[in-house]
């Protein structure tokens, strides 16, 4: 069993049918409240869909020291703040970010990617 943090992109591709989350149904699976906030920006007709999942989910806050290290990480690598907001959140727990966006959180310290 394994501690995860679950980045945007994974759960829109599990809405559209993706398999990795229900691969993934033993391990422990959180994600930002900054995911919500994105999730819900997309359609609204899926917004009950986006809630189902995110109840099976734990959902971890934005903290002030979670904003103080995501504007430090946004500083020095130049991500956009969500995904600062979202790594910065991770690291704090200890917890591997699960994303297929590595290009961009590969250049953040201390952060571990899902793989690696």
């Amino acid at each position: 069993m394994a501690d995860y943090l679950v980045d945007t992109d994974v759960l829109v591709d599990h809405l559209r049918g993706a398999a990795e989350l229900r691969a993934r149904a033993n391990d422990r699976l959180s994600y930002s409240v900054v995911t919500r906030a994105e999730l819900f920006a997309g359609r609204a007709d899926a917004e009950s869909e986006v809630r189902r999942l995110l109840d099976g989910l734990t959902e971890l806050p934005v903290t002030g020291l979670i904003a103080e290290n995501a504007g430090r990480i946004r500083r020095a690598t130049g991500v956009r703040l969500p995904d600062a907001l979202i790594a910065a959140t991770a690291i704090k727990h200890g917890l591997r970010l699960m994303t297929r966006n590595r290009k961009d959180y590969e250049r953040i310290p201390k952060l571990r990617l899902s793989g690696s």
